[in-house]
């Protein structure tokens, strides 16, 4: 009987033991996508109802994940959006809140931790492939000082789409593409959206048998809207477009939808499907004009589209914060279902790493980690508050309340004999629950919420880094606790 008993316990100890193995070596060969897209409306997805777009490959991760109905990102413009994600805090705190032009003396500060540092640390294979923007000015901001193990890409915030020179002599939008240090002779023709497709297999295939993490970031649907004809025959063949612009932005958009199908294909050819964790979404909402200031993303200029959202990239209404946003991650995010709760991308990185393990940086997180939130176990909301800042716009959520200053009100006020200067704007209030497209300004109606949301605005604004890396916004009231 004894003898049987320590046959027992040896087996349950073994047991035990090799459960805790599995379990280790599941969560540490996690790995990680982020699909990043420059540009992308809340209404230029299939899942958001967008039938003139062909999405296929987008839609079959949001059935086979959990996507956001009020997913956000950190700000409404490429640069600071990017920040904010790929630290998981309000850019502003370390000084970004603005763009970083292609000939910006600064870049991403290099005492604020970034995802792929974390990684890389705890033995992540690290690839960007896309669009940097975090500064290039000196070699430290470069991707490749930055622990990215393989880059290809290019620097800067903005690029066309079918060649790239070998100097930054070159016309603006056609900067060198980088292959990890090294300027690549770009063959020109070749277009660019299906270049980065290729390298983020490639990157996968050569890294399909130990963790990796790679951070995509396409350029498309950015500026300057053009796409092969190929994508516009496949197009024409499926959908019916009357706006030459919305028909553009289709094609370029199914090219995107390709390359997510590949790296899908991929991902399952190599077994690791199942246990690949993929975030998709777009840097900030649709643009408001298409060809300077006469041509507006409305009438026959239609191109992206914000489902009726009020405003568009780079204000802080909820056209240009509120995107399409998603995550699929078998067995550990439900299947097929929306998540109605506010989300921001700054809670990626501390859903990665607390998933992992991995101690915070002594930075911290303004984000959270949502796993708890999808897979039900905490019935709260994720966010007490929400906060957006770009150069002078800025925005505050609690709750259902959404307190939100755009300078566009100068446009709008705008007369032949007047233009109203930027002190005379007042923020606006807004109920979402109520008045999700943002039509009804209740300040007057609601003014003690109003005051409310205003103070604890600028208590947290207030706290904001002046780190000499762009201008400071003028309506930032400083000394406010």
């Amino acid at each position: 009987m004894k003898k049987l008993f320590y046959i027992q316990l040896l087996f349950f100890v073994l047991s035990t033991s090799l459960s805790a193995k599995k379990i280790k070596k599941k969560v540490k060969s996690t790995n990680f996508i982020i699909i990043l897209v420059d540009d992308m409306g809340y209404g230029d997805v299939g899942y958001h109802g967008a039938l003139d777009m062909m999405t296929p490959n987008i839609d079959k991760l949001a059935s086979e994940g959990t996507y956001f109905t009020q997913g956000y990102v950190n700000c409404s413009v490429c640069g600071p959006s990017r920040a904010g994600l790929i630290s998981g805090r309000y850019p502003a705190k370390f000084g970004i809140n603005g763009n970083f032009g292609a000939n910006a003396k600064n870049g991403f500060p290099n005492d604020q931790p970034m995802l792929q540092d974390m990684l890389k640390e705890a033995g992540y294979k690290t690839g960007a492939v896309g669009k940097w923007h975090f500064g290039h000015a000196k070699e430290e901001f470069k991707p490749w000082k930055r622990n990215f193990d393989f880059f290809y890409g290019f620097l800067v915030g903005g690029h066309g789409y079918f060649w790239a020179d070998t100097t930054y002599n070159a016309k603006k939008d056609n900067w060198p593409i980088y292959r990890n240090s090294e300027i690549v002779k770009y063959k020109r023709g070749d277009y660019l959206t299906d270049k980065f497709n290729e390298e983020a297999v490639g990157f996968i295939e050569r890294n399909h048998d130990e963790p990796f993490f790679l951070y995509l970031a396409y350029n498309a649907v950015h500026y300057p809207w053009s796409v092969s004809e190929n994508y516009l025959e496949r197009v024409d063949a499926n959908r019916e477009h009357h706006f030459k612009y919305r028909r553009i932005l289709a094609g370029m958009t199914l090219a995107i939808d390709d390359g997510v199908g590949e790296i899908m294909k991929t991902l399952e050819k190599h077994g690791i499907d199942e246990n690949t964790a993929i975030f998709f979404l777009s840097d900030n909402g649709a643009p408001a004009t298409i060809a300077g200031p006469t041509a507006i993303n409305t009438g026959d200029h239609i191109m992206s589209k914000t489902n009726g959202l009020r405003g568009y990239k780079g204000d802080t209404y909820e056209g240009g914060i509120r995107v399409p946003f998603l995550v699929k991650w078998p067995e550990e995010v439900p299947a097929g279902k929306s998540y109605i709760e506010p989300v921001i991308s700054i809670d990626i990185v501390p859903t990665i790493t607390e998933y992992l393990g991995l101690q915070a940086p002594e930075t911290g997180y303004d984000g959270v980690n949502l796993l708890p939130y999808l897979k039900g176990e905490n019935k709260q909301s994720p966010h007490d508050y929400m906060y957006w800042r770009y150069q002078d716009d800025y925005a505050y959520r609690k709750g259902d309340w959404k307190l939100t200053w755009n300078d566009q009100e100068k446009v709008f006020h705008m007369t032949k004999d007047k233009v109203l200067d930027k002190k005379e704007i007042k923020p606006k209030l807004f109920n979402l629950k109520n008045d999700p497209y943002e039509r009804h300004d209740m300040k007057e109606v609601y003014p003690d919420k109003y005051n409310e949301l205003l103070e604890e605005f600028n208590a947290m604004d207030s706290q904001m880094s002046d780190a000499g890396l762009f201008k400071v916004p003028f309506n930032r009231v400083s000394g406010v606790e």
